[in-house]
């Protein structure tokens, strides 16, 4: 069963729930994925930490995946892939100027964040255009959501 959390840990800014458990769910889907995942949606602050922390760069980002498997050997089945943060302030900064708005882009971020749990990475420069296309075809299924490049 595929368990999907939605939690808004951010002091002021909301944002609307279903949609993006939709998408998440969508998504788990159409990868064929088991197991469920928890959004975490928080501010600069804690995001400025969970950088520092675990990939010890500082400032914030504006989205993390950790993945329940993670480092471990052998083959353990666990009810979530993961955990993805999405910086609602980060989100904010980046959709100034451009016609997306921040309902749209955490939907990105988190169609991001959910991809990198199911083994999707950007490092090399084929893997982003491959990524960036799976973000873009998700969204855009989900109800037309436009994502830039």
């Amino acid at each position: 069963m595929r368990r999907i959390n939605i939690h808004n840990a951010h002091p002021r800014l909301k944002i609307r729930k279903t949609p993006l458990r939709q998408l998440v769910k969508y998504i788990l889907c159409s990868e064929n994925a088991s197991q469920g995942v928890d959004v975490i949606l928080v501010d600069d602050n804690l995001m400025r930490r969970l950088n520092r922390e675990f990939t010890n760069r500082q400032g914030t980002t504006d989205v993390l995946s950790f993945g329940m498997g993670e480092g471990k050997s052998g083959p353990v089945e666990y009810p979530s892939l993961g955990d993805v943060y999405v910086s609602l302030d980060q989100a904010q900064r980046q959709v100034q100027g451009r016609k997306a708005d921040l309902d749209q882009e955490v939907a990105l971020l988190v169609a991001h964040g959910v991809l990198h749990l199911l083994g999707y990475d950007h490092r090399e420069r084929n893997q982003k255009a491959g990524m960036r296309k799976k973000e873009r075809e998700y969204l855009k299924s989900m109800g037309g959501v436009s994502t830039p490049g």
